[in-house]
């Protein structure tokens, strides 16, 4: 049976993946995308489909139709095996044209596929694409990248570079892996005393997420939530504490 405690962490972690995924579409260029295609209104219509495999088939359709966000979506769906069978072939073909095509959306999900799939080269020289034009997720991307790549030392600048741009374009994601990869030696020794000096800022702003996503560990006095998202907040930092600099 799973703490208290560990509950709380797993809170954290779900309503920091789901506003990461937030601020990954608020950034890329999905509007623009949905503008260019030739029929809005059918692809608005299977975005709203519920059956998984109908789902499926029917943006496949609009795919091999032209439809760069159906590209996209398709990629997606076959990665993840929704609605349909996993095939990473077929989604990385369908990422690749969504993302030749443009798609901001399609350059993130290829990248992580070629990093999962440990074709570090090929996801960077996807990231770095995006980075090039300014797209900051593809630069927290990047960065990542970087940390599970051979040569970590020689580009560790760069990607703490790449961090900090992430950072100041208000991404709380760079802002929590830059301060975790401090603490953690990442970047050099003499970034740990950084580290530990953002702890509380990364740690008051997971809180407020916390508070505005209405987490679970709410209670009913006013003063109670505070403290209980924040106590949340810094258990999912400090095991950041737990690993050795390398």
């Amino acid at each position: 049976m799973k703490c208290v405690l560990c509950k709380m962490c797993e809170t954290t972690r779900a309503i920091f993946d789901k506003k990461r995924d937030a601020w990954l579409h608020a950034q890329s260029n999905n509007v623009e995308i949905m503008e260019r295609e030739t029929d809005p209104a059918a692809v608005y219509q299977v975005y709203e489909q519920t059956d998984p495999a109908e789902s499926f088939r029917q943006h496949l359709s609009l795919a091999e139709q032209g439809s760069v966000w159906c590209m996209a979506t398709v990629g997606q769906k076959y990665q993840t095996g929704t609605g349909t069978t996993l095939d990473l072939a077929q989604a990385e073909q369908w990422l690749v044209r969504a993302y030749q095509a443009g798609s901001d959306y399609g350059l993130i999900c290829l990248g992580r596929l070629y990093d999962r799939s440990e074709r570090s080269g090929k996801a960077q020289e996807v990231y770095r694409a995006g980075a090039a034009r300014g797209f900051v997720p593809a630069m927290i991307n990047l960065a990542a990248s970087y940390r599970s790549s051979p040569d970590w030392v020689q580009r560790r600048h760069e990607a703490l570079e790449l961090l900090e741009h992430g950072r100041a374009a208000g991404d709380l994601f760079a802002r929590h892996w830059l301060t975790t990869a401090m603490l953690r030696g990442w970047f050099g020794l003499r970034y740990i005393p950084e580290g530990i000096r953002r702890v509380p800022g990364v740690a008051h702003d997971m809180a407020a997420l916390l508070e505005e996503e209405g987490s679970p560990s709410r209670g009913d006095s006013k003063t109670r939530p505070g403290l209980i998202s924040r106590l949340a907040a810094q258990l999912w930092l400090v095991g950041a504490t737990r690993h050795p600099a390398s």
